[in-house]
């Protein structure tokens, strides 16, 4: 499946049948990229909170998290982004519930993977974990994933492409909306509280 990857950026809707192919061979083919890739922005968010640094609002001071703080960081990174993808899984095949074409878990997850592609590269910003640079770079990844989920929809799940095939997409987008505000909130009040708000260098925690 991997080989098809790189086509999605120029063929998407003959890379989306073969991926589809692919994944009915060998249904749990996805596993490589859903577990390696969301490794991605993991390693990434340590490296630029234990090393690089970050700054607060309104202080111009960089600050690091000691090692141990930013591993279970991102730890909770992890666990959060397989988290994601297995929930738009089962909410991709929630939205499909009464069409013909309503996917397997794992076909659901093969799409919900190579569609969350570029958001697993995106993660590469947090190496550089500077505000403007974050924004763009997830604003650019989300909304390649949206136009990878609304081209790929149709050749993937073997759909037509009309009016109900882009109401289906557009609800799969909703869902994932709210997905990643809720995912994220869990597991950032995960990494937050056991640590009082996270251990800094030379930052003493809240009383």
């Amino acid at each position: 499946m991997l080989s098809h990857l790189p086509a999605l950026f120029t063929a998407p809707a003959d890379a989306w049948e073969r991926i589809r192919e692919d994944a009915e061979r060998h249904p749990w083919g996805f596993l490589p990229l859903m577990l390696l890739g969301s490794l991605i922005p993991a390693i990434a968010s340590y490296i630029g909170a234990a090393h690089v640094g970050w700054q607060f609002y309104g202080n111009d001071e960089v600050q690091f998290l000691r090692p141990a703080s930013a591993m279970l960081l991102a730890t909770m990174c992890y666990l959060g982004f397989i988290s994601a993808l297995i929930i738009m899984s089962l909410m991709t095949r929630w939205v499909l519930f009464r069409t013909p074409q309503r996917p397997s878990m794992p076909i659901s997850l093969t799409f919900v993977t190579v569609t969350a592609l570029p958001l697993m590269l995106a993660g590469l910003t947090a190496l550089v974990p500077y505000r403007p640079v974050l924004l763009i770079g997830g604003g650019l990844a989300a909304g390649l994933s949206c136009i990878l989920l609304f081209f790929g929809l149709p050749s993937y799940m073997c759909m037509p492409r009309n009016d109900h095939t882009r109401f289906f997409a557009a609800c799969i987008v909703g869902t994932g909306l709210l997905t990643l505000a809720v995912v994220g909130f869990v597991f950032l009040e995960m990494w937050w509280q056991p640590l009082e708000g996270g251990l800094y260098e030379n930052v003493a925690a809240p009383e």
